[in-house]
């Protein structure tokens, strides 16, 4: 399924906490045999702390300046897909980082799966209720919607998202 083009690409997942963009990602990349990168767990791992304890230890601004940074260092390496985090595609530089590194994909999901995965996901710093989570959502989605490719999830298993985007990218490529 792979070729070259798709090898010297980049894809950036990005979309609202719990839409799958870790699991989905690591499949994707898989699928297309590049390699897979996480920025959130790099983060983790850089700074010895998961991302909800950064959060409460240093705030949401300190946490969205290491998340530029280590975006920053990932476009340096070999291109593949990159899930990031969240909040990642709401800032300007980090959509500027995006836009110049390689392709954006939102993985877009109707607000009740978003709010029905987050709930029973990993500590997330910025889930307190249903309703903050949809005020939340409705202030990202004009960031997200700002991606180059906007992949509707449909409410379909992970694993069949994983197959059809990989397919999508991969004839993303060839055009």
């Amino acid at each position: 399924m792979t070729n070259n083009v798709v090898h010297g690409t980049r894809f950036f997942i990005v979309g609202f906490m719990g839409v799958g963009k870790s699991t989905v990602g690591q499949g994707v990349a898989k699928r297309l045999g590049v390699p897979f990168y996480d920025l959130d767990e790099e983060i983790e791992q850089d700074i010895g702390k998961k991302i909800h304890e950064i959060f409460a230890a240093a705030g949401e601004g300190s946490f969205r300046a290491i998340e530029s940074e280590r975006l920053r260092e990932i476009v340096k390496r070999e291109p593949g897909v990159i899930a990031t985090g969240g909040g990642t595609f709401t800032l300007a530089e980090n959509r500027k980082i995006i836009g110049s590194s390689g392709v954006s994909v939102w993985l877009d999901a109707p607000t009740e799966l978003v709010i029905e995965r987050g709930a029973r996901g990993r500590h997330r710093p910025l889930w307190r209720s249903p309703e903050q989570v949809r005020t939340l959502l409705d202030e990202r989605l004009p960031n997200y919607s700002k991606a180059d490719i906007r992949f509707d999830i449909n409410a379909l298993p992970l694993a069949e998202v994983t197959a059809q985007l990989a397919i999508v990218l991969q004839s993303y490529c060839e055009n």
